[in-house]
């Protein structure tokens, strides 16, 4: 176990021992008065036993730390993602909603000022302009208007805009948002937090730092200090107590990380399905309600009406950068295990200028002082004249140059992360 190497690592050897052991065994038998030479081993003990301690608590705190940042960051693209896929089907929708109003609307115009004199035409005229209208209640636009409308309660859009609101309680972000908060009571992350807290009455790390404090009443070194223990006792006393300590701390942080990947994962699927589900729903309300738009004007004045159709589509590999969803024209691909990404696209909104050789097939990106030179098919590139070696070559799909991820991180110095679980390329230039 890892707790138990860091542990032994810190231990004195057997003769060292067995020379205290006899020193403080004879200081117990004459009344415990230590001579000076004795009360510094017996001093170097403690301070042994204590900087045992320290070195288990920065080993613990340091991973929870590091914990902490990966659950955040987590979190925070969740969020990203959703939020922007959200804002991507609101803005096709809305667009759709006007396109549509404006074409029936000019249609119903054109109706009305051919057969608006004709009184058999007066009826079918007003059945029609109420099916168009989208705020005409029950009529079939207004049915695709409240479908797509997130503040129409129980529509699907507002079903989705609840679940995935952090600040919606008991929705489905609301939760993973509370599993991951160290600061909600009883939550995972909060458990966490307090099992590494030395300050926290009852934790695991409290109950450490009070065994090894020879000041703390009761403790293990507090009775090795007033000649209760000798010390081949404390020693294998806190050998037991500091190895099984780390391996607690290492079990309590295991099972806390374990628990909040499964909240994470659980809360992915759920909203990336609900997400694609809301999308199929406007969709399909789209297609009713312009069925029934249709076959009106076809029933009443012979013939329908040609309207474009949409698409609402989300990337499967995203593009994270600083929190922001970047959407291609020629998304990431995956080639033998790697992520590709459109160089120009990204290299651009990191500031860098692009020039493509045509002559060479070659790519040459600037930026500041740093300057990159790659060829396409070439599994090299040059980072200021300094070769990098790429996991696959540079590679064109549609006219777009093809780079691995990571060459973005070594070429640029901008942090990339992938995360597996959303099937997002992560960067961070901040």
């Amino acid at each position: 176990m890892e707790g138990t190497g860091l542990i032994m690592n810190l231990m004195w050897t057997k003769r060292t021992n067995a020379v205290l052991s006899v020193i403080l065994s004879l200081a117990v038998l004459l009344g415990g008065a230590l001579l000076p030479a004795e009360r510094a081993y017996a001093d170097a003990f403690i301070d042994e036993m204590d900087g045992m301690y320290q070195r288990l608590l920065d080993h613990y705190s340091n991973q929870y730390e590091a914990d902490k940042e990966q659950v955040t960051n987590e979190y925070n693209w969740l969020l990203a993602i959703l939020s922007e896929e959200q804002e991507k089907m609101a803005q096709i929708v809305d667009a759709d909603l006007k396109y549509l109003t404006d074409i029936f609307e000019d249609d119903y115009n054109s109706l009305n000022k051919q057969y608006g004199n004709q009184r058999d035409y007066r009826d079918k005229l007003a059945e029609y302009k109420r099916q168009i209208n989208p705020n005409y209640s029950s009529g079939a636009m207004w049915n695709y208007n409240k479908t797509i409308n997130r503040n129409y309660s129980s529509s699907a859009h507002w079903t989705f805009d609840k679940e995935t609101n952090p600040n919606y309680s008991s929705s489905t972000m609301w939760t993973y948002s509370k599993t991951t908060n160290p600061h909600y009571s009883s939550s995972t992350m909060w458990e966490y937090t307090n099992t590494v807290n030395p300050n926290y009455s009852s934790s695991l790390m409290w109950g450490l730092k009070n065994e090894s404090n020879s000041n703390y009443s009761s403790s293990t070194m507090w009775s090795y200090k007033h000649g209760n223990l000798t010390l081949a006792d404390a020693r294998k006393k806190m050998d037991t107590i500091l190895t099984q300590g780390a391996d607690d701390l290492q079990e309590a942080r295991d099972k806390a990380m374990t628990s909040i990947t499964k909240t994470r994962q659980k809360t992915v699927d759920t909203l990336f399905d609900l997400r694609d589900k809301t999308a199929r729903t406007f969709l399909q309300t789209r297609s009713e309600s312009l069925e029934t738009i249709l076959s009106i004007r076809e029933k009443h004045f012979g013939s329908r009406l040609e309207v474009e159709p949409i698409v609402i589509k989300f990337d499967p590999i995203k593009v994270l950068i600083d929190q922001k969803l970047i959407s291609f024209e020629q998304p990431p691909v995956i080639i033998e295990g790697n992520t590709l990404v459109p160089m120009r696209a990204i290299f651009e909104i990191l500031g860098a200028t692009i020039k493509w050789d045509q002559e060479n097939y070659s790519v040459t990106a600037t930026k500041g002082i740093q300057t990159i030179e790659l060829k396409i098919g070439d599994n090299k590139a040059l980072l200021n004249g300094e070769t990098i070696e790429l996991e696959v070559p540079a590679q064109l799909f549609n006219s777009n140059t093809m780079v691995p991820v990571r060459f973005i991180s070594e070429s640029l110095g901008a942090d990339v992360k992938w995360d597996g679980m959303t099937q997002t390329v992560v960067i961070s230039t901040k």
